[in-house]
């Protein structure tokens, strides 16, 4: 009888095992594919870039998509850019409506709302964040600082802090 117990508890061990692996592959294909779609989203926004000197960007931008219907976007989202823009008054804002601008919001890859794409002051599409991205992390990616973040359940309420000297 005590072999049969721990026939079945290796068993049950080697299946969640199996499980597990199964699983961790999975997340690890899925963000593969993620990271690839969104090289070929760069990729197509960059080409589509006028290359024109005078019209680069002096100042750094954020494309903002939303909808009218978005609690995240006017709860959290809003407020952050608000913030945001307390710290860097330079910088430039486009908001849309990712329903009614849908040829644009494809061009994107917006699948959820609220989706930021982040330029700095050279016009290079720095990142393109889907979901919440908070303040502190907009700023980092807007002006190449480095990300201050609290964590856990202060990330929405993260602030700008500015680097210690």
């Amino acid at each position: 009888p005590r072999g049969l117990d721990r026939t079945s508890m290796l068993e049950r061990l080697l299946i969640a095992a199996i499980v597990v692996g199964a699983v961790a592959l999975a997340i690890a294909l899925t963000r593969r594919l993620l990271a690839l779609r969104d090289r070929r989203i760069l990729t197509r926004i960059r080409a589509a870039r006028p290359s024109q000197p005078e019209q680069s960007l002096t100042t750094p931008k954020i494309i903002y998509f939303t909808t009218t219907s978005c609690v995240v976007c006017k709860v959290q989202q809003q407020p952050a850019i608000e913030e945001l823009l307390e710290k860097l008054p330079e910088l430039q804002i486009d908001k849309y409506d990712a329903v009614e601008e849908r040829e644009l919001a494809d061009r994107y890859g917006v699948l959820t709302v609220p989706t930021t794409a982040v330029y700095d002051r050279d016009g290079e599409l720095v990142s393109i964040n889907r979901g919440f991205a908070p303040a502190a992390v907009l700023y980092a990616q807007a002006t190449g600082a480095e990300v201050m973040l609290d964590g856990g359940q202060e990330m929405a309420a993260e602030r700008i802090e500015s680097p210690q000297n």
